[in-house]
C-alpha cells in the first residue's frame, strides 16, 4: 500500500479516486478494463499507485463511470504536481508574470499570427493532424496571460495558446537570441488552467503544456542552463507521454541526447536516442531522428563504423517520409531537411576526425558542411551562422587555417556576441584551432 509520505503518494491519490469510482459503478477491474479498451494489469497499477494515469484514459473512465469530471480533475492534478525542487508549479511563474505581462501582451499581435495549423511542425492538439485554421480572438488569449480565473477553457483557449507556440517556435528560427520569459509565462498559465479543464479540453493543455515545456527547456539550454532545461525537457516527456503527444516526446529526447553531448557524455546521449527509436517505431521521421543522434553518439565516442551505419539507415529512413512525416516533422522536407541531414553528418565526420586525426574524413566534414549550410534558408539566421563556423572548423581540422579564417570572417563579430550554447560551442572548437587570430578579426 502506498503511504502518504512516499514518492508515489500522488499516483495513489489518483489511484484510489478511480477505485471508488469503480466500486460506485459495481464493475471489478476486469470489467472496466474490458469496457475501456484496456489491460486488467493497467487498471491494477493505475489503482495501486504505480503507473500515472493518461489524461486519455482519465477522459475515458470519467464518461463511462459518470465521474461528472471528478476523474479528470485528480488526474490532471497529479500530473502537475511538483515535487520539492523543480520548477514547475504554476505559482513558480508568478515571478515572470509580473515581470513580462506588459511586454509580452504589447507583442501579443505580432506573435498570435493568423493561419492554418499543422505548420511549423505545430499540430492542433484538438484536431490533430486534420487541417484546422486555429482561429482565436486575440481579446480572449490575452485574458488568460493576464491571469483571468473566469475565461472558458475551450476551443479558443486552445488555439490561442497552439498559434501563440507557433509564434514562438518562428521566432526562435529567425533570432539569435529568444526570450524565454514570455515562453515559461505562458506555461505557466497553461498548467494553471489545466486542472479547471474537461474531456478533449484537458487532453488538448496537457499537450500544450508538453510542447511549451520543450521549447522553454531548450531556450534554458540555449542560454548554457543545462539543469533547469533538463528539468523542463524531461517535464515535456512525461506531459507529452501521458497525454498521447508523440512528437513533443521524440523531439525533447533528441534534445535530451544533444545536452548530454555538449556535456560530453556520449553514452547517456545514445540513451537518449535509442528512447526515441522505442517511442514509436512505426513513425518513420522519429526513426530518422533517432538515427542521426545515435550516429552523432558514435561520432562522439570515435566509432566511425557505427556512425556510417547509422547515418545510411537515416537517409534510408528519410527517403521514405510520407505525407503523416511531413506534417509532425516538416523540417525533414526539402531544403531544409537536406541541410538538417547534412549538418548532422558534418558534426559527426568533424568529431570523429578529432579523435582519428584522418584528413579524408575532415575533407567529408567540409563537403558535408557546405551542402547543409548551401541548402539552409536565409530565415533561419542562427543555424546559418552556426553552419558557416563548422564549415571553417573543418578547414581547420585539415590544417588550412587561412582559408578556416576567412571562412568565419563575415560571422565572427555577431557569433562572439550570441549567447547561445550551440553556437558557443562551434566558436570555442575553432578559435581552439586558431589561436587569438580569430579574436582579432573583430
Amino acid at each position: 500500500m502506498v503511504q502518504a509520505s512516499e514518492p508515489a503518494s500522488t499516483r495513489g491519490r489518483w489511484g484510489r479516486e478511480l477505485r471508488r469510482w469503480r466500486a460506485r459503478a459495481g464493475l471489478t477491474q476486469l470489467q472496466l478494463a474490458v469496457r475501456l479498451g484496456y489491460d486488467h494489469t493497467y487498471i491494477s497499477k493505475i489503482e495501486s499507485g504505480h503507473r500515472l494515469p493518461r489524461i486519455e484514459f482519465a477522459s475515458r473512465a470519467d464518461g463511462l463511470l459518470d465521474a461528472g469530471g471528478s476523474l479528470i480533475a485528480a488526474a490532471t492534478s497529479v500530473l502537475t504536481d511538483n515535487r520539492p525542487g523543480t520548477v514547475l508549479s504554476g505559482a513558480a511563474f508568478a515571478p515572470l508574470r509580473r515581470m513580462a505581462e506588459a511586454a509580452y501582451l504589447r507583442e501579443l499581435s505580432t506573435l498570435l499570427r493568423r493561419g492554418r495549423l499543422p505548420t511549423l511542425g505545430v499540430t492542433c492538439p484538438l484536431h490533430d493532424n486534420n487541417l484546422c485554421e486555429a482561429d482565436s480572438p486575440i481579446a480572449t488569449l490575452a485574458e488568460l496571460l493576464a491571469g483571468a480565473v473566469h475565461t472558458t477553457i475551450g476551443v479558443d483557449a486552445v488555439h490561442g495558446l497552439i498559434t501563440l507556440l507557433r509564434g514562438f517556435i518562428d521566432a526562435d528560427r529567425r533570432r539569435s537570441t529568444t526570450d524565454v520569459i514570455p515562453v515559461e509565462h505562458t506555461l505557466g498559465v497553461v498548467i494553471g488552467l489545466m486542472p479547471r479543464a474537461r474531456g478533449r479540453m484537458a487532453v488538448g493543455l496537457m499537450q500544450v503544456a508538453a510542447r511549451y515545456a520543450d521549447l522553454a527547456g531548450w531556450l534554458r539550454v540555449e542560454q548554457g542552463q543545462y539543469g533547469i532545461g533538463m528539468i523542463l525537457l524531461q517535464r515535456a516527456v512525461e506531459w507529452g507521454q501521458s497525454s498521447g503527444n508523440v512528437a513533443t516526446v521524440c523531439e525533447a529526447l533528441s534534445r535530451m541526447s544533444i545536452v548530454a553531448r555538449l556535456e560530453g557524455d556520449g553514452l547517456t546521449a545514445l540513451a537518449y536516442a535509442e528512447a526515441i527509436a522505442a517511442v514509436e517505431p512505426a513513425r518513420r521521421w522519429t526513426t530518422v531522428l533517432a538515427e542521426l543522434d545515435a550516429a552523432r553518439c558514435y561520432a562522439h565516442v570515435g566509432d566511425q563504423r557505427e556512425f556510417e551505419a547509422h547515418i545510411s539507415q537515416a537517409q534510408r529512413a528519410a527517403g521514405r517520409l510520407g505525407d503523416h512525416d511531413l506534417l509532425e516533422a516538416p523540417w525533414l522536407f526539402g531544403a531544409e531537411g537536406n541541410a538538417f541531414i547534412a549538418s548532422h553528418v558534418s558534426g559527426g565526420l568533424r568529431d570523429l576526425t578529432d579523435v582519428t586525426g584522418d584528413g579524408a574524413i575532415a575533407s567529408r566534414a567540409t563537403r558535408s558542411a557546405q551542402a547543409s549550410l548551401a541548402s539552409i534558408p536565409a530565415s533561419m539566421h542562427p543555424s546559418r551562422i552556426l553552419l558557416t563556423l563548422r564549415v571553417a572548423d573543418t578547414y581547420a581540422c585539415r590544417g588550412e587555417l587561412e582559408a578556416a579564417l576567412e571562412v568565419a570572417r563575415p560571422v565572427v563579430a555577431e557569433a562572439i556576441s550570441i549567447k547561445t550554447a550551440l553556437i558557443r560551442q562551434e566558436l570555442g572548437r575553432l578559435r581552439i584551432r586558431v589561436g587569438a587570430r580569430l579574436d582579432e578579426m573583430c
